[in-house]
């Protein structure tokens, strides 16, 4: 297949022009393409092409939750107050979904995850069923992580599709001698990628002062449990030292501002972890998919919490490309580059925003993140294969996807309300 004249970002997520061979899946650039079937050549001049985008941390059934956090930090959740007695109704009555209920909402969710431009997604909740989870990835298309978080030893180097799955570290909440050296232990027997919330808020931040005066991350550090396939959601309360120690561990951090903001959680200091070389990638984690408000919501608080000209658009794209596929040790993934594999976003351009393009200024990388609307993201690939064209799911029939998850909100909150 043939994408010609094509505006693409770059390695360096910058915006350039040319023609994209896609062979066996696999990105090539500058190469010769007259021997591309005529059928197989698309006019690319009216689109963007981006690499699919990578939600780092997100709950699944979250989508079902919109609005029941709504003013009440996390550690309030199902206390005795009104809406407390109804969050705790909302969890019992989502322990009650059979398997193919939930997978329902897993579907639903990771549909609305494509029509953003998102084709990697990293899984926290896999309920019971990690497995139909990571089926439910599957069958839309998606590539993906899950957190087995204590089943690592039955899902160990198992893979469903372009699904694998990983392993949970401690909250702090959780946080104790015994359950340190399961960790250790854990960590010695699989060789995976582990996962968890890290610093959040002020909650888990005085648990573990108060339990160990010291963080968690100094924790993990004393045990041996922090280096490149370590990831760390939040990292809201990470002080100069605990960035210092995440740096040189080589682990990353998933920044997810707009659930920080919301949640009472606070801002993260992210321009000091760019500063000192964190790999920082981008998370929606709670009722949203909107992986677009996130990185935009990025953009404006690095101009509050650094030099104000310091990070620009192209920050904010690597942050949802190639730093997820960093993260999670996905080679191959987060760009557009020769010999990578061809998972790609299409974005229709908007005649009505101007552009201004020369070798001392350009506003065109800044113009897509902050212009782009959902209704412009027209077709999403992922392994050289069409997952969504023309706004439309190939992978999945959604009016009956639509009509079962509405069912299953309907069970849901019937008698909660």
């Amino acid at each position: 297949m043939l994408f010609k004249n094509a505006s693409y970002l770059d390695e360096n997520c910058n915006l350039v022009n040319g023609d994209i061979v896609i062979e066996d899946g696999v990105i090539k650039l500058g190469c010769e393409n007259d021997l591309v079937d005529n059928d197989k050549i698309i006019d690319c001049y009216d689109y963007i092409i981006i690499p699919g985008l990578f939600n780092a941390h997100f709950h699944g059934y979250s989508l079902l939750a919109k609005g029941l956090a709504k003013e009440m930090k996390i550690e309030s959740w199902c206390d005795d107050t009104v809406q407390g007695k109804i969050q705790t109704k909302f969890f019992k009555n989502l322990d009650q979904l059979s398997p193919e209920e939930y997978e329902w909402v897993c579907l639903k969710a990771n549909t609305e995850m494509v029509k953003k431009g998102i084709t990697f997604v990293s899984e926290n909740e896999p309920a019971y069923w990690p497995e139909l989870v990571a089926g439910a990835i599957k069958k839309i298309g998606l590539r993906g992580i899950l957190d087995t978080h204590t089943n690592i030893e039955d899902y160990y180097q198992k893979i469903v599709g372009n699904v694998s799955f990983g392993t949970h570290l401690l909250e702090e909440e959780d946080i104790t001698e015994e359950t340190l050296e399961d960790c250790v232990r854990k960590k010695n027997e699989f060789d995976t990628i582990y996962m968890t919330h890290c610093m959040e808020n002020d909650w888990r931040k005085d648990i573990i002062y108060k339990n160990f005066r010291r963080s968690s991350i100094e924790l993990y550090k004393e045990k041996g449990l922090l280096d490149e396939k370590t990831v760390l959601y939040h990292g809201v309360h990470m002080n100069e030292k605990d960035i210092e120690i995440v740096a040189e561990a080589n682990a990353s951090v998933v920044h997810c501002p707009n659930s920080n903001l919301w949640s009472g959680a606070g801002m993260a200091p992210i321009s000091g972890m760019l500063e000192k070389g964190i790999n920082v990638c981008l998370g929606t984690d709670f009722a949203s998919v909107d992986i677009w408000e996130t990185m935009k919501t990025s953009y404006y608080l690095l101009k509050l919490g650094s030099p104000f000209n310091r990070f620009q658009a192209v920050d904010i794209f690597k942050m949802a490309t190639v730093n997820g596929a960093k993260a999670y040790q996905q080679k191959g993934l987060g760009a557009i580059k020769e010999g990578y594999k061809a998972d790609l976003v299409f974005i229709k351009k908007d005649s009505l925003i101007p552009q201004v393009n020369s070798e001392e200024f350009s506003t065109r990388v800044h113009n897509l993140l902050f212009e782009t609307k959902e209704e412009q993201i027209r077709h999403v690939m992922i392994d050289g294969k069409w997952v969504m064209f023309d706004r439309e799911l190939l992978t999945m029939d959604e009016k009956e996807l639509d009509k079962n998850f509405i069912n299953v909100l309907e069970k849901v909150y019937n008698s909660i309300i």
